[in-house]
């Protein structure tokens, strides 16, 4: 694979990326954010959690996710209230993640799998995978990086994210998520740290500093099959399965400005 920086130099794919920059510099300056901000971004923390749940297949109603009422049997349960864990962390940690992405991931795994250290044992929870078996609650058929190769590619991720200044953010967002699917460093609810990572980007770079665009949501716009065959083809690592990747990311991030310029228009109509 090219350097990622090389990829999204790409015509088709900064094309991909300028067109979903200009969706987010529009929804994040809608006015109705001057006096509902708060809410608009709570809100945008909500929908990001019910679709990174449906990711999983766990597909929660909107509206039993906000008033906390599901049902103590419902099979779907722990990884909604995962979900929703890790999206209200996201905020907390910025700090954490500009200082060592790879100790914010740990902590979001940490939120993201707090239910299991009790049957897991706390030593499970927040570090590398101890074996090379993915998420049996997430499974995705990848061919998993042995767990030697782990350690080795989070610190190149980690050295990325710490000292690039060339990759355009959207494409470095979308590298974070698609390595941390690939790699699957924890082997329990990878996915749900994967996507709160590539949102961590995307504010700590700039690109959307108060966390407005539902990211999540336009993963889950082109379905959980689509969205892991494309995983499946970054894993594959060609320079091609990456572009479609990025591409994927960036219809993403236009679909989930969307959703919150929906978000947005509803407030201003109250």
């Amino acid at each position: 694979m090219q350097p990622i920086v090389e990829i999204a130099r790409k015509t088709a794919v900064r094309q991909q990326l300028e067109s979903a920059r200009l969706a987010t510099d529009e929804v994040i300056a809608h006015h109705a954010l001057r006096r509902h901000g708060g809410d608009i971004a709570l809100e945008s923390s909500l929908r990001g959690a019910r679709a990174s749940a449906a990711l999983m297949g766990v597909d929660v109603d909107l509206e039993f996710l906000r008033s906390g009422n599901l049902r103590l049997d419902h099979p779907g349960r722990p990884i909604a209230q995962a979900a929703l864990r890790v999206a209200q962390e996201v905020p907390q940690i910025e700090a954490i993640w500009r200082r060592s992405p790879v100790q914010a991931l740990a902590r979001l795994h940490v939120v993201a799998a707090a239910d299991l250290a009790d049957s897991l044992g706390t030593d499970r929870i927040g570090r590398p995978r101890p074996n090379d078996e993915g998420d049996p609650q997430d499974p995705m058929d990848l061919a998993l990086p042995p767990v030697a190769d782990i350690a080795p590619r989070l610190m190149r991720l980690n050295a990325l994210l710490l000292n690039d200044k060339e990759t355009p953010a959207l494409a470095l967002a979308a590298y974070t998520h698609g390595e941390l699917m690939a790699i699957q460093p924890f082997g329990l609810r990878d996915g749900l740290v994967a996507r709160a990572a590539e949102r961590l980007v995307l504010r700590t770079r700039g690109f959307d500093p108060r966390g407005l665009v539902v990211t999540e949501a336009g993963h889950l716009s082109v379905g959980r099959t689509q969205y892991l065959s494309l995983i499946k083809g970054y894993a594959g690592g060609s320079d091609r399965a990456v572009a479609d990747w990025i591409n994927h990311c960036a219809h993403a991030v236009r679909t989930g400005a969307a959703t919150i310029e929906k978000v947005c228009t509803q407030f201003e109509s109250e």
